[in-house]
């Protein structure tokens, strides 16, 4: 085996772990997913979404699996991203909530901003396949925010 793939080996048995199949392992994939939005990482994302995923945002406008890849990929590492991201979450603090039934996961994002009402912010389904969280849709709104 080449030097280069022995110093890989641990990265890329790493990356093949199996995700647990739990509340804990939406949440985190979804962590990964923004992280993945910052570094401007359109493997990552083209890996994590699923094909025929779509996200719906609060203005109604439907966005593509392609659509988010690629405009993640001309993005590139962005420390502005990074720092709007930050900011909007400290403008607009939520909480995560996972409903579980089968292999599909249903992530819903509840504002819990004083005063607000605990209305939901965002929702995303995944679908555990081959040992890993997958996204299938996005539907965000603008309530609470």
């Amino acid at each position: 085996m080449p030097l280069a793939m022995i110093a890989l080996a641990p990265l890329l048995l790493a990356a093949a772990a199996p995700e647990p199949h739990d509340a804990a392992g939406v949440v985190a994939a979804d962590d990964a997913w923004l992280q993945a939005e910052i570094r401007g990482d359109g493997d990552f994302l083209d890996r994590l979404l699923m094909d025929g995923y779509r996200s719906v945002g609060n203005d109604g406008k439907v966005s593509s699996k392609s659509d988010i890849v690629g405009k993640a990929r001309a993005r590139g590492n962005s420390p502005d991203m990074a720092a709007r991201v930050a900011q909007w979450k400290a403008a607009h603090p939520t909480r995560p909530t996972v409903e579980i039934a089968g292999d599909t996961a249903i992530l819903t994002w509840i504002s819990t901003k004083p005063g607000a009402g605990e209305p939901v912010s965002s929702c995303d389904i995944f679908v555990y396949q081959g040992d890993h969280w997958r996204a299938l849709y996005s539907q965000h709104t603008a309530a609470g925010v």
